[in-house]
């Protein structure tokens, strides 16, 4: 119970980047009849955090929490409008955990990326289980970078619609993204980049669908990529207009730069295999 009550003082507290309470002593001073009140109010809980903590998150991260995958939810690192990324502690170490929408997510526009992707054959289309799969799709796809060498978070646990990760950055404050760096090495981080394409393209056998200034972070000189739910199989048939729209995001973005560079110099790289 008193999981459950340390994340419900996270629904009231809004998406401010204060501390959140997850001590079972604070928790512990909420009583059962604000408990339920709250519970009661889903409207509002609702309103305040666009669909993403339903009843059945609620439950999600209390068990996530009780089995000790995580210690605390600590801080709000990103809001979206499919999901909210939190920074808290893990078992061992910091950890960022994404909560996706179960409510106020597109779910339809999801599935056309996981129709096709053969690890997802009798997929139901209802809401609740596409999403699900949706979470499980990147913990996949994020196993299958790393096990390629690509610099990205750790997939430590998926549950239901709640993904835990591992933590990049200055804890509690996470890495920049390139779009918020100042990069002093173009060519260097646009090498670096174009490297992890291939490395997803060729080993990984993923292409990530949705690469830009926007979702990857520079850490310590080194890139990372991040959100990895829409990547697709390489032998999806929408994989290769992905992969020419993610070299073209980062063509663009790298040519402001100074790189000489342009769509088909990053194609023609990351399609040479190893």
């Amino acid at each position: 119970m008193y999981a459950q009550l340390g994340i419900v003082w996270l629904l009231h507290a809004g998406t401010s980047n204060r501390s959140l309470l997850n001590s079972p002593v604070k928790a512990a001073l909420m009583s059962r009849q604000k408990w339920r009140e709250t519970m009661a109010d889903t409207g509002q809980l609702r309103k305040t955090f666009g669909g993403v903590f339903d009843n059945r998150t609620i439950m999600t991260l209390s068990k996530l929490l009780q089995g000790g995958k995580l210690a605390s939810l600590e801080s709000v690192i990103k809001q979206g409008k499919e999901s909210l990324v939190l920074a808290g502690q893990g078992e061992k170490a910091p950890v960022a955990i994404k909560v996706y929408a179960v409510e106020a997510a597109n779910f339809r526009r999801m599935q056309p990326y996981l129709e096709g992707d053969p690890r997802f054959k009798g997929l139901r289309g209802d809401r609740a289980s596409t999403i699900k799969a949706w979470a499980m799709k990147e913990f996949k796809n994020l196993m299958r970078a790393r096990d390629a060498g690509v610099n990205c978070p750790e997939p430590i646990t998926v549950r239901d619609n709640v993904l835990i990760l591992g933590f990049i950055g200055d804890y509690p404050l996470p890495a920049p993204r390139l779009t918020d760096s100042e990069i002093s090495d173009p060519q260097g981080v646009y090498e670096q980049v174009v490297m992890a394409m291939r490395l997803l393209w060729n080993k990984a056998k993923i292409v990530h669908g949705d690469l830009s200034e926007y979702n990857i972070l520079l850490w310590n000189d080194q890139t990372w990529l991040i959100d990895f739910s829409q990547s697709m199989v390489s032998e999806h048939p929408l994989a290769t207009e992905l992969l020419e729209r993610d070299a073209r995001n980062i063509a663009k973005f790298f040519k402001k730069l100074g790189v000489d560079t342009d769509d088909e110099k990053v194609l023609s790289e990351v399609r040479k295999p190893f």
